[in-house]
């Protein structure tokens, strides 16, 4: 199925401003209904020029909050996929090689820096970035229960790596579960900005093929008029 994207959207609200400006310079131009004069068209069309303000703000909010996320997960310094080597090698010193927990926590972090979770992309459907949060939710948990393990060592585990310290831990686990609820919150609110602006797209398509037929009608289909709006896609 075809997907609409950012320039096809904009290619539909620029041919809607088109054929407004022709509608100005018809001769005589009658709507036959209060929805399809001149000036209701351009009310709805600034209403959807609106609706896509919207979006464009919500979708860089959503990709702002996503960039955040993936910073304290890969791309800084004391990334959680960072620490996992300092955290394995301070176990091994302490437990030895053959320990079942580093063991464990090996099997953990495998999963955790596995296969990169997707970026959100410009003009990318509501829908397809939904379903990067999955693998972003299982990262969570895996990084939860690494923390758990280390908890549970006692005083066993002991670095003198500060980054690596439970504390530290804690707070970064702390701030990826803020940092997640900051992209549910965005996306969501992505969703419904784009559905609302969904909304406005179909009526102007609705509103404009009724200007079309109207100039057909009023002017006949072989007339200049006709021709210049007939072939606008809206």
């Amino acid at each position: 199925m075809a997907t609409t994207t950012e320039a096809t959207f904009g290619a539909k609200l620029a041919n809607a401003i088109t054929i407004s400006t022709h509608l100005k310079g018809f001769t005589g131009y009658i709507a036959p209904t209060s929805e399809i004069t001149i000036e209701a068209y351009d009310a709805l069309i600034a209403s959807t020029k609106t609706e896509n303000t919207k979006v464009i703000t919500q979708r860089a909010s959503y990709s702002s909050a996503v960039e955040t996320r993936l910073k304290l997960f890969a791309n800084e310094t004391n990334s959680v996929a960072k620490l996992i080597s300092p955290i394995l090698a301070t176990v091994r010193a302490s437990l030895g090689k053959n320990a079942k927990e580093l063991s464990d926590i090996s099997a953990i972090a495998e999963k955790i820096r596995g296969k990169n979770s997707p970026k959100a992309k410009e003009g990318e459907s509501v829908n397809t970035i939904s379903q990067s949060e999955l693998s972003y939710g299982s990262k969570t948990q895996n990084f939860s229960d690494i923390i758990s393990i280390l908890v549970s060592l006692g005083t066993a585990y002991n670095p003198a790596n500060e980054n690596v310290k439970l504390i530290t831990l804690q707070a970064k686990l702390d701030a990826i579960n803020t940092a997640n609820i900051n992209v549910a919150t965005t996306l969501g609110s992505l969703k419904t900005v784009s559905d609302q602006r969904n909304t406005y797209y179909e009526k102007l398509s609705e509103v404009t093929q009724r200007i079309k037929e109207s100039v057909k009608s009023q002017y006949g289909v072989a007339s200049v008029e006709y021709k210049l709006v007939k072939g606008l896609k809206v």
